[in-house]
């Protein structure tokens, strides 16, 4: 019994360097190798109105319009291009109420689903230290909603279109599979919507976000 406990811990002290070697190869694969991840962000994004807008919110003399941010994404490192990722991203907005005059309140609301890419200038992996992210949020819609409660006044409209995003970005991670990553946003958006008595309106807007979350 002694003798097969002895022979099984020469074998395991044997076995161990080249375990460790084994798994130093493994860790150096992957970060030369391509693979995916998951990306969730939550934080607070903050509107800006421009034209088919902006009038309407200024005559009411709302205050400042913004809410919880969230995203969800999943991002491709690509063998031989550790620098630059790829990557689809679904987002959303819900605002809390900005008052108005007379007791006016007003809700924005949007949610894009984009084609997003970061970039990491000054990490040879491409998995830690500052990145620049850049989306094109192909299918973008917001729902706007005025309510004036005591004159029973209510108005609901929505619009469609697009948008582009640029952010500023920092990973940093906690083993070979999670990161904490942290990031500010601002986004540029057109939508088309039709007003009723008016027709077909052009409706601009930014938002401007920071959100924290986790690379899985």
């Amino acid at each position: 019994m002694k003798r097969s406990v002895l022979l099984y811990l020469v074998l395991l002290m044997l076995a161990m360097p080249s375990m460790a070697q084994d798994s130093a190869k493994s860790s150096v694969v992957r970060d030369s190798s391509g693979f995916t991840y998951g990306e969730f962000k939550a934080g607070y994004g903050v509107t800006q109105f421009g034209s088919g807008l902006e009038q309407r919110f200024e005559q009411g003399n709302f205050s400042t319009s913004g809410g919880g941010l969230f995203s969800i994404a999943a991002y491709r490192k690509f063998k031989g291009i550790n620098n630059l990722h790829f990557g689809l991203k679904f987002k959303g907005l819900g605002a809390g109420p900005a008052q108005g005059d007379g007791d006016q309140e007003m809700f924005f609301n949007f949610w894009g689903t984009s084609f997003s890419a970061k970039f990491f200038p000054a990490s040879k992996s491409g998995q830690k230290g500052i990145y620049l992210q850049g989306d094109f949020n192909f299918v973008t819609q917001f729902t706007q909603k005025y309510r004036d409660t005591e004159a029973l006044v209510f108005d609901h409209q929505f619009a469609i279109g697009n948008s582009f995003t640029a952010g500023l970005g920092y990973q940093y991670p906690l083993s070979n599979r999670y990161a904490l990553v942290a990031s500010f946003e601002y986004d540029w958006a057109t939508r088309q919507g039709e007003v009723q008595g008016v027709g077909d309106v052009q409706f601009r807007n930014s938002n401007m976000a920071f959100q924290i979350g986790l690379v899985f």
